[in-house]
């Protein structure tokens, strides 16, 4: 790498940036053996650490296929089950967090994944464009998923949708609406894994 940079003026790189992509692109053109991936898999499974950069890994390096799968959709829906909707949303974010962030793998997963989902209808340049805008005139300072989603709006011209006003209702002592009652019984059905997927939802949206 250095015999790369001697060949470069100083003012066309940044040293740092440049050696993460250098090594991250050495990495990424090595498929996975089946150690590497069986280990990427249990590490998204168990959700250790920062998982969306093991999910772009094992997509990228074709861990997939070193675990004995024809394809990544095959891979996710059979070794994630109940959370490959959140491992597909995962790998979605990751493309948009490097589309507006300029970040590399190395740091993937600084931006929330609901941050980053309202982007997913935009065009790679409207989603650099309205998540800067989002950070600029977030309230507070505090980037929300809800600040995120509203400036997109605003750049596409998406009207909000208008709540009709509530009817009254009479107090039914104390029962469970009906939303609740469905809520606690589907929780008891949801494993660990979906219980701490929807822990960590409700502090990222500040519930």
């Amino acid at each position: 790498m250095k015999i790369i940079l001697d060949y470069l003026p100083k003012r066309y790189y940044d040293v740092t940036k440049f050696s993460e992509v250098l090594m991250e692109n050495a990495i990424a053109i090595r498929p996975m053996i089946y150690k590497e991936a069986r280990e990427c898999a249990d590490r998204i499974s168990t959700g250790i650490n920062n998982i969306r950069k093991d999910v772009v890994d094992l997509h990228d390096r074709e861990g997939w296929s070193a675990l004995g799968y024809n394809t990544w959709t095959e891979c996710v829906e059979k070794e994630f089950d109940q959370a490959r909707r959140y491992i597909f949303y995962q790998f979605a974010a990751a493309q948009i967090e490097q589309n507006v962030s300029g970040c590399t793998k190395v740091h993937l997963g600084t931006i929330p994944e609901t941050h980053l989902r309202p982007l997913a209808k935009l065009t790679p340049e409207k989603q650099r464009e309205a998540y800067q805008q989002a950070v600029e005139t977030a309230p507070e300072g505090k980037v929300t998923a809800a600040h995120v989603s509203k400036v997109v709006k605003e750049l596409t011209g998406e009207q909000p949708k208008h709540k009709p006003e509530p009817k009254p209702t009479i107090p039914e002592h104390n029962e469970d609406s009906d939303a609740l009652f469905h809520l606690k019984r589907w929780w008891k059905k949801t494993t660990k894994k979906d219980r701490r997927v929807f822990i960590e939802w409700t502090k990222e949206e500040g519930l």
